[in-house]
């Protein structure tokens, strides 16, 4: 028997995130069915959308919104994805879609969470620091996905650029 996840992402894109990378992005939540010409991504299916036969208490989650400028400061996009994702499957993108999503995020510190899903509690915490994604298992020291990642020093979540 597999277990399954609940992952949830809630981040902000830098305002000069590139058209490619969004329309990928828009194929991996589901927005549209035409994978990108040239992806990023090695992962071929729609990944950050649940199945429809998993059954997610309060039901999954997906959205890029564009986000109007204020402040004289640029438009960005946020984007809010909860899903349902197998064992199997989770170890694949935890490390492939924090990094991939990492160099574009305009928030920096923690974007999200996934946690087994009969548990009331994370299973992991994802955070983005300069363009790098980093997680940390609850009471672990944040550590980097990729070993080229300088060292974590963030001590809040800030959307400012």
């Amino acid at each position: 028997m597999s277990l399954h996840y609940e992952w949830t992402l809630s981040l902000r894109l830098r305002p000069d995130t590139p058209a490619p990378f969004l329309d990928e992005l828009r194929f991996h939540l589901g927005l549209t069915e035409r994978p990108p010409e040239k992806p990023e991504l090695e992962i071929d299916w729609p990944c950050l959308v649940t199945e429809p036969d998993d059954t997610l208490p309060g039901g999954s989650v997906r959205s890029l919104v564009a986000q109007r400028p204020y402040l004289n400061r640029p438009g960005s996009f946020g984007l809010f994805v909860r899903t349902f994702v197998l064992d199997d499957a989770m170890y694949e993108l935890i490390l492939a879609v924090p990094a991939w999503l990492a160099r574009w995020s305009l928030t920096q510190g923690w974007i999200g969470q996934a946690r087994e899903e009969l548990s009331l509690h994370p299973w992991l915490n994802f955070y983005v620091q300069d363009g790098h994604a980093y997680a940390a298992g609850p009471g672990d020291g944040v550590e980097p996905l990729n070993g080229s990642a300088p060292p974590f020093t963030l001590n809040y979540t800030s959307d400012t650029p």
